[in-house]
């Protein structure tokens, strides 16, 4: 008589859900569409509260989404390929082989534009849509992943910077703050009452739609050049209006000139000849 203990049990596949090798298919192809559609649904929740709640920089919350995404989106496979039997471990090692080899042809690079992404990312040097130069390219920001980030120039052409040439390097961001301030430099000529050059300034900064009162404008003498006096106005303006308010001041201003009869020199050359 056998007892229990005797009874042997043959081996179980852990991995084999299903027999059907139909069914195993198509089980993991819906696997893999779910799986894609939570993940995003659920990336896109982590980003909006990390935005809104946490208010954490939107440049960074796409660095934190992508990795997160990307670890999901392995889940996904791996649980795809349990459904067809696979070895999970063999493919683990595979995957990790091939970008450990990937890697491997420019680790320099690549290790130096991973943690160029995160230091900029965590330092907040500039956001999606912000006004930037960044490695001499003037743009506005349209994306950043955890390699490079792609500017928009004036032109609407389009430049892709590697994270590391741009952590290198001065970064300049003109869209931090709410402010910026417009100077303007103009000349007048050596004959000009220094104060009615100045109110004329003045005057064309109150007609110019935009130009803040607090700080109020205000204008500088900054030197006696060759041919003319060097004067510089400089207004407070609010960020997003100061490309049109710069436009117009400057128009403002040469008419305020003009109307004053003030005189604006030119470059001009005395030539003397000697009779002898």
């Amino acid at each position: 008589m056998q007892t229990t203990s005797d009874i042997s049990l043959p081996p179980i596949n852990v991995y084999r859900v299903i027999e059907n090798p139909v069914e195993n298919i198509a089980f993991a192809i819906i696997t893999l569409i779910l799986g894609y559609i939570i993940v995003r649904i659920l990336a896109a929740k982590i980003e909006s509260y990390g935005e809104k709640d946490v208010r954490i920089p939107r440049l960074m919350m796409i660095h934190i989404t992508n990795a997160i995404k990307f670890f999901l989106y392995l889940v996904v496979v791996l649980i795809a390929l349990a459904f067809l039997d696979e070895d999970i471990e063999a493919v683990i090692i595979s995957v990790s082989a091939l970008v450990t080899f990937v890697l491997g042809f420019g680790m320099k690079d690549t290790i130096n534009n991973l943690a160029s992404g995160v230091w900029i990312a965590s330092s907040r040097a500039y956001d999606i849509n912000d006004e930037v130069t960044i490695a001499g390219n003037h743009g506005y920001v349209t994306d950043m992943n955890m390699m490079s980030t792609e500017l928009k120039m004036v032109d609407n052409t389009r430049i892709i910077v590697p994270n590391g040439s741009a952590w290198n390097q001065p970064i300049t961001n003109v869209s931090k703050m709410p402010t910026r301030m417009i100077v303007t430099l103009y000349q007048v000529a050596y004959a000009t009452p220094i104060s009615e050059a100045i109110e004329a300034a003045l005057s064309a900064a109150a007609k110019t739609p935009g130009i803040h009162t607090d700080p109020a404008p205000y204008v500088r003498f900054r030197e006696m050049a060759d041919y003319a006096i060097t004067l510089q106005l400089r207004a407070w303006v609010d960020t997003d209006a100061y490309y049109h308010a710069e436009s117009e001041l400057k128009r403002t201003l040469y008419a305020e000139l003009i109307e004053a009869g003030i005189e604006i020199p030119y470059p001009q050359m005395d030539i003397n000849f000697n009779g002898n």
